[in-house]
């Protein structure tokens, strides 16, 4: 068998995978790799097991090596070898990634039990799907960003296959921020969602369980954005106050400016929507130092109580439920 050949349907060696020196080789799709089974069997119990069985006389071998042939895409296949075989391939956190090698070595690495790379992928995609406001708001050094660096027209898929990683690798706490940025009223996106098939070579499709959480976020995160606004309107009669009817005025102002940005928007985003710098460049000027320094304090604490509610409509435990649970999958 010539493995070289470039003829249609002809296994094809992946060069930067193909050892020499190796004795066992792997088929996936049309990609063939010859890498270390010892070293497998060390990183892998999946790959222990696989290799501990006796090879039937007739099995297939490719230069002498025998041959497994997985059910994984190509792609998935070779980066999750880049990532056990290539030390400078996959690199802790805060080393850049892609979001489809995260993707496909942390998918991989479950199936397959390779704890190591699972936590070190989870590490990196948690990172984009912060479980505390505090992180969500960080400005950091480094920031994955990997989906917001995608082209718009792949916005979508992204975020489904996520929810789909998360569920299979019960990494539960990237659910609430994953959904929160799924949740747009906008009809494209709600037709993305119900037909989107692939993101890259990822399955992405969400689960009909997923789907109706989906719809639920959609119609209650809308809904919090009344919630977010409700720090605006007059509450306080105290003396403190020196601005009289005009902080008032500059509150029904804020609040009209923020109905604006809501009616302007694709989609709802209660965290943000009071966040705009004409809203607080307005208020800054108009209010009284009293009444503004309350605004502000309101705005934060209306924030957290916004972002406090987000597993639940979501159908998860709560934030410090689901922060227990990212320490216990990503500890060393």
């Amino acid at each position: 068998m010539d493995v070289d050949e470039t003829a249609n349907n002809t296994p094809m060696r992946v060069e930067e995978l193909w050892f020499a020196d190796s004795g066992f080789v792997v088929q996936a799709g049309q990609s063939l790799f010859r890498v270390s089974g010892a070293v497998l069997a060390a990183r892998s119990s999946v790959f222990k097991d696989m290799l501990a069985f006796t090879q039937p006389p007739d099995a297939e071998t490719i230069d002498d090596c025998p041959v497994v042939k997985l059910l994984d895409s190509a792609e998935d296949v070779t980066c999750f070898f880049r990532a056990i075989f290539d030390s400078s391939f996959f690199e802790p956190y805060p080393s850049k990634v892609t979001f489809d090698n995260a993707l496909s070595i942390a998918r991989l690495s479950h199936k397959y039990s390779v704890d190591y790379l699972l936590r070190r992928a989870l590490v990196h995609l948690s990172y984009d799907f912060p479980t505390t406001l505090s992180s969500f708001d960080a400005d950091t050094t480094y920031s994955t960003n990997m989906i917001d660096m995608l082209d718009d027209n792949v916005y979508i898929p992204p975020y489904i296959a996520l929810v789909q990683l998360a569920r299979q690798v019960n990494a539960l706490w990237m659910l609430p921020m994953a959904f929160y940025r799924l949740a747009s009223a906008n009809k494209e996106v709600i037709r993305q969602v119900w037909d989107c098939q692939m993101f890259s070579h990822h399955t992405a499709r969400l689960g009909d369980d997923d789907r109706l959480v989906f719809v639920t976020c959609s119609a209650l995160f809308a809904g919090l954005e009344t919630k977010a606004m409700r720090f605006l309107h007059p509450t306080d009669e105290s003396a403190t106050c020196k601005g009289g009817d005009k902080c008032n005025a500059a509150r029904l102002s804020a609040i009209a400016e923020a109905q604006d940005s809501i009616a302007k928007a694709e989609g709802p985003d209660p965290l943000y929507i009071c966040f705009s710098s004409l809203i607080w460049d307005a208020l800054s000027k108009r209010c009284c130092t009293h009444c503004y320094k309350c605004l502000k304090s309101a705005h934060e604490q209306a924030r957290q109580l916004i972002w406090d509610e987000l597993p639940t409509i979501c159908g998860l435990p709560p934030w410090a439920d689901l922060e227990k649970m990212k320490v216990e999958a990503v500890k060393v």
